[in-house]
């Protein structure tokens, strides 16, 4: 499956995670980047991007998957990424909606999808059962990074 023929790419922060991680779709992961050099498109993510990448690194540290120096040396190549921060105020509203019609308890995944729907975007997540959910909600630009 390619990155995507639309304008935009709303990108989780497990996308970002399972490619500098040893996980079971770090090649997926790879992929995905390599295609996105390729065909390079908008990278968008809620502003909650920056907090969930930290917070999957210091999991990360806390079960000694990585290290205090690579999880610091990957957030700052995170960060370097050409990716729009856009405001979660503007997508707050349309969040707590996408989370109710999701039946999430957080909001948290709720705010990718809401920007992804905001800006007509391919959504692309590490989260299979958000993705399976989100298609059986009818929204069709949703991509599992296991899928690349």
């Amino acid at each position: 499956m390619s990155v995507s023929h639309t304008s935009s790419l709303v990108v989780d922060a497990g996308v970002a995670l399972v490619t500098i991680m040893p996980h079971p779709y770090q090649a997926h992961g790879r992929r995905f980047w390599q295609n996105w050099q390729q065909q390079p498109q908008p990278l968008l993510a809620p502003h909650l991007w920056v907090a969930d990448v930290t917070s999957g690194l210091r999991r990360a540290v806390w079960e000694r998957v990585l290290t205090e120096e690579e999880a610091e040396a990957a957030l700052r190549d995170l960060l370097e990424l050409p990716l729009t921060l856009t405001s979660d105020r503007e997508i707050a509203e349309r969040a707590l909606s996408w989370a109710g019609r999701l039946q999430q308890k957080r909001a948290y995944d709720a705010f990718y999808v809401a920007l992804a729907d905001q800006r007509g975007a391919v959504f692309w997540s590490a989260d299979r059962r958000l993705v399976e959910t989100l298609r059986q909600q009818g929204f069709s630009r949703a991509r599992w990074i296991g899928e690349i």
